[in-house]
């Protein structure tokens, strides 16, 4: 029970991850100038804030575009439950209506999904219609049967759709299977195991092995059909009905499968959710419904952060502050004094900055940061090049600023004692401040620990209890609102 228990959460972490939309539609036929004004007339369904024809698109988003081609002899209406499915979950898709005829040409049909994609993020750079500054640089092209070899092809046609994917593709009249070997971009092809009209050996089995791409993932539908990736429709169910063998589950269950695929698939590559690749691969390697073929030895793209800079600088502090990665579950800094050689490491921030705290004053310090690519703190990016920066003067005046403890003129001249101790100690200041005094004490690694403010008219004995924490050293830091000092306890 707690095992299926498991693989349902993280089927509904999968389903979950994004916004529903309403469902928009529009019908455009472009133009391709360089193919003597070829006409494609496409049906386009986006998100929305209200169903309906021609009405504005949800939000301000800038949403990804799938282009989806369709089978032999079949009109785009049979693959209603494609756009249902993805635009409520934040995509464009379009279906040119192209080569729907007996005598097809599938190079020219590869040629309009590709030419789909560049006049879609074309008019989203352009200003005046209703996808202006909507279209996301991504794209991927898909489609079923003659729809899905061709998408294949298209690849070959526009090297800048991002993504193939393909429902029980055909080998085509110019190879399908040929292009492939060219095509290095992520792919994923779904086959039926009951499929007879394109049985997977000789086509979507010899695509996927034929695919250069550097992840490819084959998923294989136990018991599905070649029809059945569509809804009902009767030129494929006629030409279905004369071989065999036939279908083993129904229709719906078919559809399910796919999207349960195709939507994280879908959410990590063109909308760098990267967490939804994970759950996607715990759910595929355990269902009995599918079997399945990959080849993906680098799946993520876990880059360093950018643009790191540090500001906030004290005599025993510093901000580490940088801009955001890609394929990023969180990130670790690390810091040391310039020119030695061990490093003190924080634990994973949820966050693009962070406060590096105990420092010892007029000294040259440096830090770097990663990217955390997994929940599991087992993926890394590199460490970025070092930041350097210098702690700035304490004023001394009584006090010291050994061992990253500083006071300076005018400020708290505090003891703690005892020092070290089991976690129970009292910081005692040695005159009257008549404005509160914030007591902050972090760990070695940044982490803060406790934050008071207290109001001392009349002298400071502060009692801390740190005995639910860890043995080893903290930083006590204490100001009055003008002057910061520090030091440092031992906690046995």
């Amino acid at each position: 029970m707690k095992y299926l228990l498991t693989i349902l959460l993280i089927f509904l972490s999968i389903t979950s991850q994004a916004q529903s939309f309403s469902i928009g539609s529009t019908s455009i036929t472009f133009t391709d100038a360089s193919r003597s004004n070829r006409q494609i007339a496409t049906d386009i369904y986006y998100p929305a804030a209200t169903n309906g024809s021609n009405v504005p698109l949800a939000g301000t988003d800038r949403f990804p575009v799938v282009v989806f081609g369709h089978g032999f002899s079949m009109t785009v209406d049979a693959y209603q439950n494609i756009w249902s499915s993805l635009v409520p979950q934040g995509y464009i898709v379009a279906l040119p209506k192209t080569e729907g005829g007996l005598f097809p040409n599938h190079a020219n049909f590869g040629r309009d999904l590709a030419y789909v994609v560049t006049a879609l993020q074309n008019r989203g750079n352009t200003s005046g219609n209703i996808f202006t500054n909507r279209i996301a640089s991504t794209s991927c092209v898909m489609g079923h049967s003659m729809g899905g070899g061709c998408s294949f092809l298209a690849m070959s046609f526009n090297p800048n759709i991002s993504i193939v994917s393909a429902l029980a593709p055909a080998e085509t009249s110019t190879s399908a299977i040929g292009s492939a070997s060219t095509i290095t971009r992520p792919a994923l092809v779904f086959t039926g195991g009951n499929d007879c009209v394109t049985p997977t050996a000789n086509n979507g089995g010899a695509i996927y092995n034929a695919l250069a791409s550097g992840c490819k993932t084959m998923i294989n539908v136990i018991g599905g059909s070649h029809c059945q990736f569509a809804n009902s429709n009767f030129n494929c169910s006629f030409g279905e009905s004369t071989c065999s063998p036939g279908p083993t589950i129904n229709r719906t269950t078919q559809h399910a499968l796919v999207n349960k695929y195709l939507v994280p698939w879908l959410n990590f590559r063109l909308k760098n959710v990267c967490s939804q690749w994970t759950s996607l691969q715990a759910v595929l390697t355990t269902d009995a419904a599918v079997s399945y073929q990959q080849s993906c030895p680098s799946p993520f793209s876990c880059t360093l952060p950018l643009n790191t800079s540090t500001t906030g600088i004290t005599a025993a502090s510093a901000r580490a502050n940088w801009t955001t990665a890609t394929c990023t579950y969180g990130y670790q800094v690390r810091f040391r004094k310039s020119n030695t050689t061990s490093w003190t490491s924080s634990a994973t921030i949820n966050a693009l900055q962070f406060t590096i705290n105990g420092l010892q004053s007029s000294t040259n310090y440096e830090w770097q940061v990663r990217t955390v690519c997994d929940s599991t703190s087992t993926s890394f990016s590199a460490w970025t090049t070092s930041k350097k920066f210098k702690t700035t003067a304490s004023r001394i005046s009584g006090g010291n600023s050994e061992n990253g403890e500083s006071t300076t003129t005018n400020a708290l001249h505090a003891s703690i004692h005892p020092n070290p101790n089991n976690g129970v100690f009292k910081l005692e200041l040695d005159r009257n401040h008549e404005a509160p005094v914030k007591v902050v004490i972090y760990n070695t690694i940044g982490k803060l620990i406790e934050t008071k403010s207290i109001q001392s008219n009349n002298g400071f004995d502060f009692s801390i209890d740190l005995s639910n924490q860890p043995a080893g050293i903290y930083i006590v830091q204490y100001s009055d609102g003008k002057q910061i000092s520090t030091k440092r306890v031992i906690v046995q």
